[in-house]
């Protein structure tokens, strides 16, 4: 299924932090595209310019930087979202939740920058639901978005300028506070002209003065603070660079180790913070802490994983960990607490070696590799489900509390585990196994090779290795019954239903959630996978890779025999929006038949960026879209589905879509929208009205809006027409379309976005035509030209798309 995501990705990046990329495709856009490189000396058009010096510093820092023909451009007007990246830069604002306006496209620029700056919370949208990325900056309006940012007390001294009755009551107060900040000031004629536009150079100064008031900022490698003694600061600091020292210094604030050190080296020497330690930048060698004490760091570097090197008499009350990380605490050294949130991605690994009081894990299906020292206390929380952990020999934990199905490997030793969830294992024996409250007397544990039952006690008793798992096929190597009921007890396991001669895969439900197993039947013998939607199940080759890398689930099923994959095992790397799975079954002559299964994790708060979905190439559903969320939904008290969806006809305004437009159907996570009738060429948007559904724990959606879609382009074949599409090599095909589109013909397995198309066709890997205005509804015509035989589609963007073999 083509999917239309109408959501941001965060890794998404400006072009530049002053002007958007030219578009090719829409003359009417124009812009400068700036140079990625800093600058070693002032421009040529700031030559005596009095905003030379923090134009400079800031281009040296890699915060700023020129425009073509190595200018500045100083007293150009900066746009809003021209400003939010700067600040964004500067401040280290890290990605967040995508926040939708009316004029921000997804492939924009500043699409990221916007979505940034919105979730940082000094900035936001208007009331018609628009950003104006493009308007200018008022001087009022940067005033109000950096004191939203550093949070300034209100002043006492008011200062008065000769036009202060033209600010808008909503810059009053912060032009007051940023005024006696001293970061921003008035003309020498005692005006402060609020509405008029703020220039490049003008931003330029007053982030330095912005960021002066917020603390330290060292962009350019070296030692700081002094050799002996202790200096004092009052503020933050931010590093910003690979290659710096800080040393013998107290910071009342915040530290920031920064995005733009990399992967390289930062070293903190009796440093002490007595605010929170962000740590965003650093590689795998690479920040160490040295005879310092911090009260809490947290570990949020968006690419790759960052290694923290705890030194001499160095204390650190907790680490909270967001991203990969290696933790190394040398000894002397002190960590007490490590919590791995929740916000780290699935299949993330954290190293943790040395000592540690307490580790807490809180987050879904990650590797802990524990490679040397002693963990006293290891809590893996309810919602950790499907975490690993990985212990070397010269490695103990004293205390294991399991309260999630998990996995200990390795030949570390356990003193105490104590077991609270089905579906635990243990490659090596603990010296005790203890069941919890929260689980019965008799669950069961998997201890090496055997299936162990915990008495009342929790001594181990050796058990017959029966019963079935959730995450491997159920074996019948003896005639018991594996699924025997009890008197009081009844087996809700799914039985295979009777098989019917028809080579197929039964999936009894299709909805499930997080650590709840996928059951399912083949009618035939042959290897399943199950596989995220972003793989494509109908290429072999893609899901053995995905099986090696850990994003597939692979085994061996018997015909007409029930057996389940267990969803804790899935790599949710992109979850919550990668809920989609498919469920596919090859047997020995790479026939397959394919499920589509959603797994929807209801402990995770309800997306309010879903994802738009139109169906262009499912020919019961031609016209038909949906937007999912990754939470099972229902309708809302006093809605009805005439009532929360509105749409747009072309140029037209919103309107209700009621029953005479067609039906809107709320189903499982999905709110449905079925148009009646569309027209050809016409482009549609969409809206779901705020609190127009719910999720079962009362949360509700936010307005959501589509950036328009079209009707399904369709495609009318002109030659070859049999039912099986074939065509010889070099030969033509030729066909009309309903509407103006690309068309591109590709390899049958093909899967992505238009630029991966539009690459591949630049590889010469594949083959495109654009159908224009005056060649709608006629004959056109694309060559096979020189590409090899095998299985292609014809594929309208936006439309349909046809099979067909090119053959010799």
């Amino acid at each position: 299924m083509k999917k239309w995501v109408n959501v941001f990705t965060a890794g998404m990046l400006a072009t530049s932090i002053w002007a958007s990329p030219i578009l090719a495709a829409d003359s009417s856009q124009h812009a400068t595209k700036e140079s990625s490189s800093t600058v070693s000396q002032p421009y040529g058009d700031m030559a005596n310019h009095w905003a030379t010096d923090n134009v400079t510093k800031w281009s040296h820092r890699g915060v700023v930087s020129g425009v073509e023909n190595a200018r500045f451009e100083p007293n150009r007007p900066i746009t809003r979202s021209e400003w939010a990246a700067l600040l964004n830069r500067a401040f280290q604002i890290q990605p967040g939740q995508a926040a939708s306006f009316t004029d921000v496209n997804r492939d924009d620029w500043f699409a990221p920058t916007v979505t940034d700056a919105v979730y940082a919370g000094y900035m936001k949208g208007f009331e018609d639901g628009s950003f104006r990325p493009t308007q200018v900056l008022s001087r009022e309006e940067a005033v109000v978005t950096v004191n939203q940012l550093l949070q300034i007390p209100s002043s006492d001294t008011i200062k008065t300028f000769k036009d202060s009755t033209s600010l808008h009551n909503w810059s009053q107060k912060a032009v007051n506070s940023v005024v006696a900040a001293g970061i921003i000031e008035g003309y020498q004629n005692g005006t402060f002209q609020p509405q008029k536009s703020l220039t490049r150079a003008e931003a330029v100064t007053i982030l330095d003065r912005a960021v002066n008031h917020f603390g330290a900022w060292y962009g350019e490698s070296g030692t700081y603070g002094p050799s002996t003694g202790l200096a004092k600061q009052a503020g933050n600091v931010v590093i910003n660079t690979t290659g710096v020292t800080l040393q013998n210094t107290e910071i009342a604030g915040d530290l920031i180790i920064g995005k733009a050190v990399g992967n390289g080296d930062v070293f903190l020497k009796n440093v002490k913070v007595h605010g929170q330690t962000y740590v965003y930048g650093g590689g795998e060698h690479s920040v160490h802490l040295n005879n310092s004490v911090l009260v809490s760091i947290i570990v949020n570097k968006v690419d790759g994983t960052v290694r923290l090197v705890a030194e001499g008499a160095t204390s650190i009350s907790e680490v909270k960990i967001k991203t990969g990380a290696a933790l190394d605490v040398s000894q002397g050294a002190s960590v007490d607490r490590v919590t791995l949130t929740n916000e780290l991605p699935a299949k993330s690994n954290v190293s943790l070696t040395g000592y540690f009081h307490t580790v807490n894990v809180e987050a879904f299906a990650i590797n802990v590799n524990i490679p040397k020292g002693q963990i006293d206390t290891l809590n893996v929380a309810d919602n950790a489900t499907g975490t690993t952990i990985d212990t070397a020999k010269e490695s103990s934990i004293l205390s294991l509390v399991l309260n999630a199905a998990a996995k200990v490997i390795g030949l570390g030793s356990v003193d105490k585990a104590v077991v609270n969830a089905e579906n635990v294992s243990f490659q090596t024996k603990p010296k005790s196994v203890l069941n919890g409250d929260k689980v019965s007397s008799d669950v069961k544990v998997t201890i090496g090779n055997s299936t162990n039952t915990l008495g009342s006690q929790g001594t181990t008793s050796s058990g017959d290795g029966g019963g079935s798992s959730s995450n491997s096929n159920e074996s019948d190597n003896s005639k018991k019954d594996d699924h025997k009921k009890s008197d009081d007890k009844k087996d809700d396991t799914p039985q295979a239903p009777e098989h019917n001669g028809d080579a197929n895969i039964s999936v009894p439900k299709k909805i499930v959630t997080v650590g709840e197993s996928v059951y399912f039947t083949s009618s035939y013998d042959g290897t399943a996978y199950f596989s995220s939607d972003f793989i494509d199940y109908r290429n072999l080759q893609s899901l053995e890779l995905g099986v090696k890398s850990g994003e597939v689930l692979k085994m061996e099923v018997p015909a007409n025999k029930t057996v389940s994959f267990a969803t804790y095992d899935i790599n949710h790397w992109n979850f919550p929006n990668n809920y989609e799975f498919d469920l596919t079954v090859y047997d020995k002559n790479s026939n397959f038949h394919s499920k589509e299964v959603t797994v929807l994790d209801e402990n995770e708060p309800l997306d309010q960026s879903p994802i738009f979905v139109q169906y262009p190439e499912r020919k019961d559903r031609l016209d038909q879209f949906s937007v999912d969320y990754n939470r099972l939904l229902h309708l809302a008290d006093g809605k009805t589905t005439e009532d929360i969806v509105q749409w747009s006809v072309g140029d037209g305004s919103f309107t209700p879509f009621t029953k005479e437009d067609g039906a809107v159907r709320v189903e499982d996570n999905k709110v449905f929208i079925l148009p009646k009738h569309l027209e050809d060429r016409l482009v549609y948007k969409f809206r779901l009205v705020t609190d127009s559904v719910v999720t079962s724990n009362g949360q509700f959606n936010k307005e959501f809006q589509t950036w328009g879609d079209r009707k399904t382009v369709r495609i009318t074949m002109i030659q070859p027409t049999e039912d099986i599409l074939k065509v010889k090599k070099g030969g033509d095909i030729t066909f009309s379309l309903s509407d103006v589109s690309e068309v591109y013909l590709l390899n049958t397995f093909v899967w992505g976005s238009q630029s991966n198309y539009d690459d591949l066709v630049a590889e010469n890997w594949g083959k495109k035509i654009i159908v224009k205005d005056d060649e709608v509804n006629k004959p056109v015509t694309i060559s096979t030209g020189d590409l090899p035989s095998g299985k292609y589609k014809l594929d309208v963007w936006y439309g349909q798309n046809l099979d067909l073999e090119i053959i010799e």
